[in-house]
C-alpha cells in the first residue's frame, strides 16, 4: 500500500481546499478531465491536481496572479499549456461553451459587485460546464446568519472582519438551480465561522 508520510502531506496535496479535496475523494476529479479554477489566485487548489494528470485551467481578474500560476504550472506541469490561465472576469470567461468537465470557485463569488453580477457569474461557470459536468462552488452566504449582519444595500453586508461582501441567500440558490435546470448533488453544507461568517458549499452537476 502506497502511504504518504504526514509530514510530506502539506507538500504533497498543498494548501488544497478541504471541500474540494472531498470533491476528489468522491471521484468526481479524475486523470484526463479539464477542469477550470474559477478565480484561481495563486494556485493553492491546483498545485495538486497539476501533478495528478488533470487538464487544468485557471482564470482571475489578477494579472499577477495568473503570472505566478503560469509559472508554477510551468515548473510542476510543463506539458499544460500557459494559455490554459487567462486574466478575466468570471462574468466574462474567454472560453467555449461546454468545455470543462468540472468548474471549481472557492471563496470568489461573494465578491460580485452586485446580483447581477454574482448571477452572470453563475451563468458563465455553467455555460462552459460540459453536460454531466460538475460544478463545485464554496462562498459566503447569509445561511445561518440572518439577522446577523448589517445590509448596506445592493446584495453587500457589512462584516464583522471589515470589508462589505456580497451575500446570497438560500432563496437565490435555489432559484438559480432552478434557472439552470440544474441537479444539487449533495445537500447545501454551510460552515459558520465565529459567528462572523456563514461559508455554504454548493455542488451541482448538469
Amino acid at each position: 500500500m502506497f502511504h504518504i508520510p504526514l509530514t510530506s502531506l502539506r507538500e504533497h496535496f498543498g494548501e488544497i481546499d478541504i471541500y474540494l479535496f472531498d470533491q476528489l475523494l468522491k471521484g468526481r476529479v479524475t486523470k484526463g478531465m479539464k477542469l477550470l479554477d474559477a478565480g484561481c489566485g495563486n494556485g493553492r487548489n491546483i498545485k495538486y491536481l497539476m501533478q495528478s494528470g488533470v487538464k487544468v485551467y485557471g482564470a482571475d481578474a489578477s494579472a499577477e496572479a495568473i503570472a505566478q500560476v503560469k509559472q508554477m504550472a510551468a515548473a510542476l506541469a510543463p506539458t499544460l499549456p500557459s494559455t490554459n490561465f487567462v486574466i478575466a472576469d468570471l462574468a466574462s470567461l474567454p472560453f467555449p461553451d461546454q468545455t470543462f468537465d468540472f468548474v471549481a470557485c472557492s471563496a470568489v463569488l461573494h465578491f460580485a459587485r452586485n446580483i447581477d453580477h454574482f448571477n452572470n457569474m453563475i451563468q458563465e461557470l455553467w455555460r462552459v460546464l460540459d453536460d454531466g459536468g460538475t460544478l463545485f462552488c464554496r462562498f459566503s452566504t447569509t445561511i445561518g446568519m440572518e439577522g446577523k449582519l448589517h445590509l448596506l444595500g445592493d446584495g453587500h453586508y457589512q462584516m464583522p472582519h471589515g470589508p462589505s461582501w456580497f451575500l446570497a441567500n438560500e432563496e437565490m440558490i435555489q432559484k438559480l438551480e432552478q434557472t439552470l435546470n440544474a441537479e444539487r448533488l449533495e445537500p447545501l453544507k454551510t460552515v459558520l465561522v465565529e459567528q462572523e461568517r456563514s461559508m455554504t458549499t454548493w455542488v451541482l452537476r448538469k
